[in-house]
């Protein structure tokens, strides 16, 4: 008995688990005299313990409302896994919802109505026996209404499919009139709920029916618009990066941040980013094709090198009174003898005659009418420069004093004048922030309006919000690009940068190469005994190469004189015989 018992119990469970609740629903309207704004703002009351959204039903029975946000990561279906409770004065952004029912186990089931009425509040002015006053009244009202049936134990979710609400909030209350009560929304029972209802776009259903229907619709305003865009961001971009003379040189870790960035934005303010890009799909597509433009322009279109530019320092040079001092056995050398037959360590780091080199390396880009400009990385400095704003390379001095590079990472070397002080100034472009004057005097002193700044700066604003409400679905978003484009372009100009270095005399040129061509011989050198063995060695192989030309010279000026006078001439035949 005990057994066949639980069994009817487990029965019952599995029943009131998966056998579905039928739903039907209707629409009907209400007039604000048929239900007050008193009756629609009476609220519900919940058990002891339980969420905001959970309502009695009898003595054990509870009702509970359930509501699936919207967001970019957020799984879509009635069984996923972030329904929650709903919470006091929530918006819901969705155009539906679930109510739960719970109810004792082995208990018959039953029929119930959910009714819905939305209205918004207004205030009129209503005529009492003390005159005139204002009150506050509910107007808009309509109604709907949905049928349902629900098992015994927990029932599964029961879908309230709500009026769509795009243009603007609309205030809500949902109540649960069972078989023997009477219409809730006129006659509150605590088993109501209050909220806001504003429908997203991004919760509409799609409208296509179909996977051909789906891929014509991506093809059209994805693929199209995309490959479109890319095209064009690579042809425009190439040519405003040779306007500018290089890229902007944005760095991979601002990419990054900016990648972070929109990711940010996108789960802050994901309801207006999706009603612009529900609206304006193709607006998703171009904002891809112009980022693919612009990273490949900026990865590939870059043609700057990299200049060295070098002072040789003559005072620096220590004084050959300097000896001694080293401090351990790797910073010294042996150097000539002394008088008593030694040796005399010298530091190395205090050598005298030691060259010291003052470097700096800029990134140059040559222009095609052959000038130099210097390039500073930055996206205001690559706007300047497309503007005409560039730090052109003024040299002053002999042109031969630069020698081009072969293979390092340097093309140019540049030899400065080591008699100066500042051989080299340079000042990158930029941009000054000059508002217009809207009140200004003119010659006479008289005290004027600028009415070109201010009607054309509202025009321009007005402009971008209206074509923004109407491409993009948010007028915000037309008003900040318009608002940029009219502070670059306006109030934003370009200062032009300068480079100003002072060359070297070209014998300083000439020493150079003559230092470089010798740096291995030098190299080589340990001490000034082995320089002097070699320089005299070379003497000596000199005055031996030359003896030897002067020998062969002679040998072949006494061939010569030989073979012609003697070896050549043959006797004479004598003719008597």
């Amino acid at each position: 008995m005990r057994r066949t018992v639980v069994a009817l119990c487990l029965a019952l469970v599995v029943a009131g688990l998966f056998v579905p609740a039928a739903v039907a629903q209707s629409d009907e309207q209400a007039t604000t005299t048929e239900i007050s704004l008193q009756q629609l703002q009476a609220g519900g009351e919940k058990p002891a313990n339980a969420p905001d959204s959970v309502r009695a039903s009898g003595t054990y029975g509870e009702y509970a409302v359930q509501t699936l946000p919207t967001g970019i990561w957020v799984p879509e279906g009635e069984d996923s896994g972030l329904w929650s409770f709903m919470a006091p004065g929530e918006t819901v952004k969705r155009n539906h919802l679930q109510l739960h029912s719970k109810r004792g186990y082995g208990l018959d089931a039953k029929n119930l109505t959910v009714r819905l009425a939305y209205y918004k509040v207004d205030e009129r002015a209503v005529q009492t026996e003390n005159g005139t006053v204002t009150r506050q009244v509910a107007t808009n009202v309509s109604t709907q209404s949905v049928s349902a049936t629900v098992p015994g134990g927990y029932s599964p979710p029961i879908r309230i499919d709500l009026k769509p609400h795009y243009d603007g909030p609309v205030n809500v209350v949902m109540c649960v009139q069972e078989e023997s009560e009477s219409n809730c929304l006129t006659n509150p029972t605590k088993t109501r709920w209050h909220f806001v209802h504003h429908s997203s776009k991004a919760a509409q259903g799609v409208q296509t029916t179909s996977a051909g229907g789906r891929l014509a619709w991506a093809f059209a305003f994805i693929v199209l618009p995309f490959s479109g865009f890319t095209a064009s961001t690579l042809f425009v971009g190439r040519k405003v990066v040779r306007k500018a003379r290089a890229s902007p040189d944005i760095s991979l870790l601002v990419w990054v941040l900016a990648l972070i960035g929109i990711v940010i934005a996108m789960l802050l303010f994901w309801d207006q980013i999706s009603n612009t890009l529900i609206t304006a799909p193709w607006v998703l597509a171009i904002l891809g094709g112009i980022l693919l433009g612009i990273l490949a322009v900026e990865w590939f279109g870059d043609e700057t090198y990299l200049a060295l530019f070098l002072r040789l320092r003559q005072s620096d040079a220590t004084d050959p009174s300097v000896l001694g001092g080293a401090t351990s056995d790797e910073d010294v050398v042996d150097v000539s003898p002394a008088t008593d037959g030694g040796s005399t360590k010298v530091n190395l780091e205090q050598a005298p005659g030691r060259l010291v080199a003052d470097a700096f390396v800029q990134r140059m880009v040559r222009g095609s009418d052959g000038t130099r400009s210097a390039i500073r990385s930055g996206f205001w400095k690559f706007i300047a420069r497309f503007r005409g704003a560039r730090a052109d390379l003024e040299a002053q001095g002999n042109l031969h004093t630069r020698i081009d590079v072969e293979g390092g990472p340097y093309s140019e070397l540049y030899l400065l004048d080591p008699e100066t002080d500042s051989p080299a100034a340079y000042q990158p472009e930029s941009h000054s922030i000059e508002f217009p004057e809207l009140r200004y005097k003119d010659d006479d002193g008289t005290m004027r309006t600028n009415w070109r700044a201010i009607l054309g700066g509202i025009a321009g604003l007005s402009a971008s919000y209206l074509l923004g409400s109407l491409l993009l679905d948010s007028g915000v978003i037309g008003l900040l690009v318009g608002g940029g484009i009219l502070f670059v372009w306006k109030v934003a100009a370009p200062v032009p940068g300068f480079f100003r270095v002072k060359l070297a005399p070209v014998h300083y040129g000439n020493a150079l190469a003559t230092i470089i061509n010798h740096a291995d011989k030098l190299g080589d050198v340990k001490s000034w005994d082995s320089l002097f063995e070699m320089h005299h060695r070379e003497k000596a192989a000199n005055k031996a190469d030359n003896k030897a030309l002067a020998g062969k010279a002679s040998a072949s000026q006494m061939d010569e004189i030989a073979e012609r006078y003697v070896g050549n001439q043959e006797p004479e035949e004598d003719d008597d015989e």
